[in-house]
This record gives structure tokens, sequence and C-alpha cells, in this order.
């Protein structure tokens, strides 16, 4: 059974772990914790990319000396026998330089001879936390020349951390990635020119970009929000019937738009927001997407919106200009086959069952 200082820093490393998952800089004192209760005195954060032939990219957090990891960068990356070794293990085996290489080759390679002892290290520890096919990402505790060496205790506790450590990475890394996706969401929408709003299917605005703000700061606009709910001031209920509508809530997600002024160039564009669309994914419910279609080009607005490829893209514009599928087949050079693979990829980004319905769509967002 673990002695209690054992089972303390045990407790300690793997609360720190899962502090990782939500906040980036806890990972220094979890690194700093576990050199220490594993018996090292150096250890680091190793990003690597595998796409960078004899580069090695390091490191985001480190405890080690920094003209090292200068002079590794720079040169002895290419020189060390470990990468290899290191990159065959599995996620969350350790790899060890004294037991995988033995002294006799640690004495013998000039990486170890030119670059390892003389910035004083004596062995180190990795373990793979994550892996992806041209990324990889490492945890490494080193131990200096003249320090004692781990204790079988020391090792052990090293091992039982190690599915916390694995966890912790998982979760970071998808952490990290939704708020990457976050971010070019609403970097996309809150500095596109046209207004627009996410709703849910009872007409709550879930988000709304820059320009929709402005617009909705002006007295004279005939939208506005109250209680968290988007309303029109003369034709509400038809603006609820179409974000409803948008929703599926009569069992079909069809798109609409309804004119706001009669006197000046404004319609508001009522449409689903299909779940693959990049900036639903947080979200994972029936959005609705208004986006008010001024008296300005929108061409990108669109492909921006459903996230349509360029080929895509160029069969809508087509469509719009009145060709049949056969037409822009000729006059895009592909078969009708790839065309119609793309209309029914379009049908599905958009929300649209029918060539009129989507017609209509491109039509009214004048690509």
């Amino acid at each position: 059974m673990p002695r209690l200082d054992e089972q303390k820093a045990y407790d300690e490393l793997v609360v720190l772990c899962y502090e990782c998952v939500l906040d980036n800089s806890a990972w220094r004192p979890l690194l700093e914790r576990l050199v220490a209760a594993s018996g090292r005195q150096q250890g680091l954060l190793l990003f690597t990319d595998y796409r960078k032939s004899g580069t090695h990219a390091s490191t985001t957090l480190n405890l080690c000396d920094p003209a090292a990891i200068d002079v590794y960068n720079r040169h002895y990356c290419n020189l060390d026998p470990g990468l290899v070794l290191i990159r065959s293990h599995k996620v969350g085996d350790w790899y060890n330089d004294l037991m995988d290489f033995g002294p006799e080759r640690i004495r013998r390679d000039p990486y170890y001879q030119e670059f390892y002892i003389p910035f004083g290290l004596h062995n180190l520890s990795c373990v793979k936390l994550e892996e992806q096919a041209d990324a990889g990402i490492y945890l490494t505790v080193l131990n200096e020349v003249g320090a004692p060496l781990p204790t079988a205790q020391q090792q052990a506790l090293l091992l039982r951390v190690s599915p916390h450590l694995l966890k912790a990475a998982k979760l970071s890394n998808k952490v990290n990635r939704l708020e990457l996706e976050l971010a070019t969401r609403d970097l996309l929408l809150d500095h596109h020119r046209a207004p627009l709003w996410l709703l849910d299917g009872d007409g709550h605005v879930l988000y709304c970009n820059q320009m929709a703000a402005r617009h909705m700061g002006q007295s004279t606009f005939p939208l506005y929000e109250h209680f968290n709910r988007l309303h029109s001031k003369s034709q509400d209920t038809h603006l609820l019937a179409l974000i409803r509508r948008a929703a599926g809530k009569d069992g079909r997600r069809r798109a609409g738009w309804l004119c706001l002024n009669p006197t000046q160039p404004q319609e508001l564009l009522v449409t689903p927001v299909p779940a693959e669309v990049a900036f639903n994914r947080h979200f994972q419910i029936p959005l609705v997407l208004l986006a008010l279609l001024e008296n300005q080009p929108q061409s990108q607005l669109l492909s921006e919106l459903f996230q349509l490829t360029p080929a895509e893209q160029r069969l809508a514009e087509l469509l719009a200009q009145g060709l049949t599928p056969e037409n822009c087949a000729a006059r895009l050079s592909v078969s009708i086959n790839t065309v119609r693979t793309q209309l029914r990829a379009l049908f599905r980004k958009t929300d649209t069952s029918r060539q009129a319905d989507l017609v209509s769509l491109i039509g009214r967002l004048h690509v």
C-alpha cells in the first residue's frame, strides 16, 4: 500500500492534471510537481511537427536550461537517436533512453557525448501524450549528471499518474480545438458586412455580429430584442412563424424572407443552419440564421454561411443564371454525375430539397 506522502503526491498530481483541461497555465505547476515527485530535476512539454523533416519543434513549456533548448532546436535535434524510437511507441508508453539504448550505446553516440553530457544531462523518460497524422505531443522528465537515479517508488508513481496525464492532454486538446472553432466562427460572422443573427427555434438570440448590434442600436430599426428574443415591431407573428419553420417546428426546415421596409431594399433572410456547419458544432440544436440583405453585393455570403467548397459555389452561380445541370456540366467541363453529387451537397448544406428552392435562395443572396 502506498505510503501517506506518496499518496499525497499522487493526489496532488491527479488534481493538477484535470486543472490543465480548462486552464493551460496549470501545465507548468503540474510539470514542476511531476519532476520533483518522480525524482527528476528537469522537464518539458514537447510538440513535434512530423512534416518538417529533420526538425523538432520544441517547446511551449520547459523547466530546462534555455541554452540547451536553443542548441537542441538549432542542431542536435537532427542527431537525436531517440526521435524514431519515440515515434514507434504507442500513446501512453514510456520511453527511457538509459534502458532502451543502454549505457554502452550512450557512451559511443555523438549525440550524448557532444550535447547531452556537456549540458549536464544523464537520462530522460518520455511519454507520448497524443499523436495525430502529422504531429505529436510528448512529456519528458530528465535526470541531471550527479543526481541520484529515481527510486522504484518514484518510477511507480510516474506510471500511476500516466493515465491521468493522457486524459488531461486529450481533453485539453479537445477544448483548445473547440475554442479555436468558436473563435473562427466569431471572426467569420462578427466581421461580416451583413447584419447576422443566430437564433434557436423559439427566436432566442444566441449570437449577433457587430453589424447586427449596430442596427439594433438604432431606434428606427424594425427589429428589437426583448427578454433575449428577437421581435419585429410590425410583423412579429410573421417573423416568429418564419423562425419556427426554419427550425423545423412543422416537420420540414425551410428558408423564408421577410420584407422589413417596403420603402427600402431591406429583406430579412430566415434560413436553417445545417448541423455540420462549423459555427453550429458548439450548439448542436436546430439553429436559424437571419441575414439582413440590403442594397449591397453579397457574392460571398452563401459560400461563407453554408461552408460551400469553391466547386459548389461555382455550380450555384451557374444555376442562379438559369443553366440546367447538363449545361453546368458542359460549362464546368465535368461529368453530369459530378454536378449531381455537388447539387446534392448544395441541397444538404442549404437545407433545400428542390432545385427551384435552391435557385430562389441563391437569387435572394445576389450570388
